[in-house]
């Protein structure tokens, strides 16, 4: 565990503590067990708790006490669960659907510490930088909470106000998921197929991203751009003057939830509009421009009076390059189509199917899964069944598809719960559609293929330029003797590490033999000075070599491999 100074690392001590007492009452004391940590560290009464079988919570299924605990654990595992809710290609389908069921609200931290953090940010009295301020907040969440204000100009604000110290909660936290991850997959075989310390670091990223305000000003900024020309969608300002790291002011959105039928009734507004301009929003986000909203779930998005969509919180997004684009266009075709065969053209062409995948039981699993819903027209298919039906095949045939599939069926369920809310016969497979056949089109319309063929032509030019150059290094190595090869070696720093133990026991053990064969001889001489008619000399030998055995025989009793 990497900590900065000593009191850190004694707080780090004290929430591992904590974190492992909350692993142990939810039932999950085993794993503690098999990581094998230092009683030392973490106190005897854990060690107790990870061996009691007759708890209750056995009776609760898996994915619940997982959620549960997360619940428990706060911010930064909430976010873990919230990330793993959108990665059935790491946990299984059953654990996702339970995870995206995490609460994220807790109780609202005080106004003096609201206080205090806006002027330690933006450097001035909170009264010389809005003429009106809410005491109490309209929204809290694990890493922040929302307060309403007022400019001095008159503007009606939004204040977003990041929790004290959560980063310093975060990072001791991911410091504890660190080590934790690699004493699983030092100790716990199965462990090692996930490559746990590389998600970790995956999800330092993401997380550390998203309790930076700045990243979230400059998406909300890119979206501006992105739907300036848009009449449907509106897309809200932010103040960078009153905004930093840890504070967001934006502009207050006058509307309402899409979720809220009967007040969008009340103003006179056509729900079926506004149900297909918010399907379109979020389509245009993901087959246009590839730059979409991760989470845009119906507390996320609003109905303005004017009847325009607009969205809130834009720490969490997806991003989808034109080409991977195109290549989930071909698989959501072919899913239109009910083309088994060519949605594993498609998973193959975009590298997603790997050397060890079946692809027999693929084609038949896929069969199935089409012919199950072959007899059903497309305006009744329902993406909440489909879609999750499609990532279990894709998790149990070990299909590697960018994680942001996975973000972009969700958002497309989000569109068809969304939509269904508004308006009954909303169909979201008829809604997306016109997308999918335009990204083909685009795909392979003459000036796309033009373009290809002159990045293929360019790099083909710039490979027979350097090749005789590089051929030439080559050769002039071989015959001056100077060439050499390196190899690295992957997964054997485990095998590394046990030969040096195994090396160091036989060099002791040669050592204790060497003063037991000495100190005999020395024995044998009866010269020197004496103890109990035995030179002194030789017994010193016997019982430094009788103690170092005995070390050397409790160290090899402790590691458990006789």
């Amino acid at each position: 565990m990497i900590v900065g100074n000593v009191t850190q690392k004694i707080r780090n001590v004290k929430r591992l503590r904590n974190i492992l007492h909350v692993f142990a009452r939810h039932g999950f004391g085993y794993i503690i067990d098999r990581l094998n940590i230092d009683q030392s560290l973490v106190g005897r009464k854990i060690i107790k708790m990870t061996s009691a079988r007759k708890l209750d919570v056995f009776d609760i299924p898996i994915p619940v006490r997982i959620r549960k605990m997360m619940e428990e654990l706060g911010p930064t595992f909430i976010k873990l669960g919230q990330i793993l809710s959108t990665r059935p290609d790491l946990i299984p389908l059953e654990f996702c659907q339970e995870l995206e069921k995490l609460q994220n609200e807790v109780p609202a931290f005080a106004y003096e510490k609201v206080k205090e953090q806006i002027e330690k940010e933006l450097k001035k009295p909170i009264d010389q930088l809005f003429q009106n301020f809410s005491v109490n907040s309209i929204a809290a969440a694990s890493l922040s909470q929302v307060h309403l204000a007022e400019s001095k100009s008159g503007e009606r604000l939004a204040v977003k106000v990041q929790r004290p110290d959560i980063e310093k909660i975060i990072r001791a936290d991911l410091d504890i998921l660190y080590m934790l991850a690699q004493l699983a997959e030092k100790h716990i075989e199965e462990s090692r197929l996930y490559n746990l310390p590389s998600i970790v670091d995956e999800f330092k990223k993401t997380i550390l991203k998203e309790i930076d305000f700045g990243v979230e000003a400059k998406n909300i900024d890119r979206f501006r751009r992105n739907f300036k020309d848009d009449n449907n969608i509106y897309i809200l300002k932010v103040l960078p003057y009153l905004s930093t790291k840890k504070i967001l002011t934006m502009e207050r959105l006058e509307g309402v939830k899409a979720s809220n039928v009967d007040e969008i009734e009340r103003i006179g507004l056509d729900r079926k509009q506004i149900a297909e301009n918010g399907a379109d929003a979020i389509l245009k986000q993901i087959f246009m421009r590839g730059f979409f909203h991760a989470d845009p779930h119906p507390g996320n998005i609003f109905v303005l009076k004017d009847g325009r969509i607009a969205f809130v919180d834009f720490g969490m997004i997806g991003r989808i390059d034109a080409e991977t684009r195109g290549q989930l266009s071909d698989i959501l075709v072919a899913i239109i189509h009910r083309d088994a065969k060519g949605i594993i053209e498609s998973f193959v062409s975009m590298g997603a199917v790997e050397e060890n995948t079946g692809v027999k039981k693929l084609n038949l699993d896929l069969t199935d899964f089409i012919e199950s819903y072959y007899e059903i027209p497309l305006k009744e298919l329902r993406m909440d069944q489909f879609l999750p039906d499609l990532i279990n095949i894709i998790s149990q045939n070990q299909i590697k598809v960018p994680p942001d599939f996975f973000l972009l069926s969700k958002a497309l369920v989000t569109i068809e719960s969304v939509g269904k809310k508004l308006y009954p016969d909303f169909n979201a497979v008829a809604q997306a559609k016109p997308f999918v056949e335009k990204l083909v089109r685009e795909r392979y319309s003459t000036k796309n293929i033009i373009r290809g063929l002159k990045g293929f032509l360019n790099g083909f030019y710039i490979l027979t330029t350097l090749l005789p150059r590089d051929l030439t290094l080559i050769l002039n190595k071989i015959k001056k003797g100077t060439l050499r090869i390196e190899f690295e070696h992957k997964g054997l720093e485990d095998l590394i590490s046990q030969m040096d133990k195994i090396s160091n026991r036989i060099a002791f053990s040669l050592v204790i033999a060497a003063l037991i064969i000495g100190s005999s001889i020395v024995l044998q001489i009866d010269k020197g000075p004496m103890l109990f008619d035995f030179p002194i000399l030789g017994v010193v030998g016997f019982i430094t070599a009788g103690m170092m055995g005995l070390w050397l025989a409790i160290i090899i009793l402790r590691s458990g491999k006789l």
